[in-house]
């Protein structure tokens, strides 16, 4: 679009949910660079460290409760998600959610 209209900035928004590495893609990209696809492996680590962070900020009773969007977000289009997000929305226990999450990217 920068070249095609002339515009000077985008808009990311929505494309941000589940895929925060969008941005730095997209930086990647516009400077020539070619961006290998993450890995499942590194989205795990990634939600860990976004749980860990809204758990600092928020509490763990608030943040297992938010954790359950981002972490729909995060899982789209993976294999059994709509099976793996009915199993996190019911988990209340950050231990548990943890192992879950463990669980269902090492059978990936």
């Amino acid at each position: 679009m920068f070249e095609y209209t002339g515009v000077d900035g985008i808009m990311i928004g929505r494309a941000t949910l589940g895929n925060p590495w969008v941005i730095k893609e997209m930086i990647e990209e516009l400077n020539g660079n070619k961006t290998e696809e993450i890995s499942n492996q590194m989205k795990l680590q990634i939600i860990k460290e976004h749980l860990k962070l809204t758990i600092q900020e928020k509490g763990e009773y608030i943040a297992i409760r938010e954790m359950r969007k981002h972490i729909c977000w995060y899982i789209k289009n993976l294999k059994e998600s709509s099976k793996f997000r009915e199993k996190v929305n019911k988990i209340e226990d950050v231990n548990e959610l943890v192992n879950c999450l463990d669980e269902y990217f090492n059978n990936l």
